[in-house]
């Protein structure tokens, strides 16, 4: 195995690891932590629960953990995962280190 395969496994470790800790991320906080890796996204829906008569609805939200429910805000988050984009920053560098690297060892050669 060459210094290109050595790089390109590397990258792959690095970027599973980065993709399984955004996500973990997310998963504890979906409203308040921004998201770093352009193949995930996010789509937030924020729906006014319903007050009885006697008390007014209130638009202020407490915090992200309750889901606004105290405020009379429901939040629905959803997560989506855009897998050809996932593989495209994957294969790319992949490729553009191997490709190198096979340059590098023809140069070498003569």
């Amino acid at each position: 195995m060459n210094h290109a395969t050595h790089l390109s496994i590397a990258w792959a470790v690095a970027l599973a690891v980065i993709t399984l800790v955004e996500w973990n991320n997310l998963s504890r906080d979906p409203i308040g932590q921004e998201i770093f890796l352009p193949f995930i996204s996010r789509e937030i829906s924020v729906n006014v629960m319903a007050a009885g008569a006697s008390e007014p609805l209130e638009f202020s939200t407490k915090s992200a953990g309750d889901g606004g429910a105290a405020g009379g805000l429901q939040y629905e988050v959803e997560f989506f995962f855009n897998g050809p984009l996932f593989l495209a920053y994957f294969f790319g560098p992949v490729l553009f280190i191997q490709g190198a690297g096979l340059l590098a060892a023809r140069i070498n050669r003569g």
